[in-house]
C-alpha cells in the first residue's frame, strides 16, 4: 500500500512539473512574440508601427483606412536624410507627420487632413528627415510630443 501511495505521489509530481512547462513555454513563446513587436516611443506613449520600407509599401501607405487604434501608426523608413514629400491621397483619416531624423530628434510636426479627390495637397517639408512616423490626428499634442524632443524605436532594424 505504502509503494502504490509513492509510486501516485511521484506521478502527481512529474505531471505537475510537465505541466508547469508547458505553461512556462507558453508564457515565453508569448513574451518573445509580444518583444518583437515595432514600436515608436516619445517619453509617454509607445506606439505599434507597421513599417513602410520599400516604394510600394511607401506609396500605398495608410490609404483607404477608415480608422486606426489610437495607439497604433506606421512607420516610413528611408534610405537616406532628405525633403520627402508626402500627400494624403485616398487617405480617410486626418494624421499627424511626425518627421524624425537620423539621431531620432522629432523635427517636425504637422497635421494631414484627408483627401479623397484629385488634385490633393502636397506636403512638402522644411527639414530633413530619415524617418516619418504617421499617427492619428492630435494624438502627438495629446502625448507631449513636440519638436526637438528624441524618440525611441524598439524592434526595429
Amino acid at each position: 500500500m505504502k509503494n502504490n501511495i509513492k509510486h501516485i505521489s511521484w506521478t502527481w509530481f512529474v505531471i505537475g512539473l510537465i505541466f508547469l512547462g508547458i505553461v512556462y513555454y507558453f508564457i515565453n513563446m508569448y513574451t518573445q512574440q509580444s518583444n518583437k513587436i515595432p514600436q515608436v516611443c516619445s517619453l509617454r506613449k509607445c506606439f505599434t508601427v507597421e513599417l513602410a520600407r520599400t516604394p510600394a509599401q511607401q506609396e500605398l501607405g495608410l490609404m483607404n483606412r477608415t480608422s486606426m487604434a489610437e495607439n497604433s501608426g506606421m512607420l516610413f523608413i528611408f534610405s537616406k536624410n532628405d525633403f520627402y514629400n508626402f500627400w494624403m491621397k485616398n487617405t480617410r483619416i486626418p494624421l499627424d507627420m511626425i518627421r524624425i531624423d537620423e539621431q531620432y530628434t522629432v523635427v517636425r510636426i504637422l497635421t494631414a487632413q484627408p483627401c479623397i479627390t484629385d488634385p490633393c495637397m502636397v506636403y512638402r517639408p522644411e527639414k530633413i528627415a530619415l524617418f516619418v512616423l504617421e499617427i492619428n490626428a492630435w494624438i502627438a499634442a495629446k502625448w507631449g510630443i513636440q519638436e526637438g524632443m528624441n524618440v525611441k524605436f524598439r524592434n526595429i532594424e
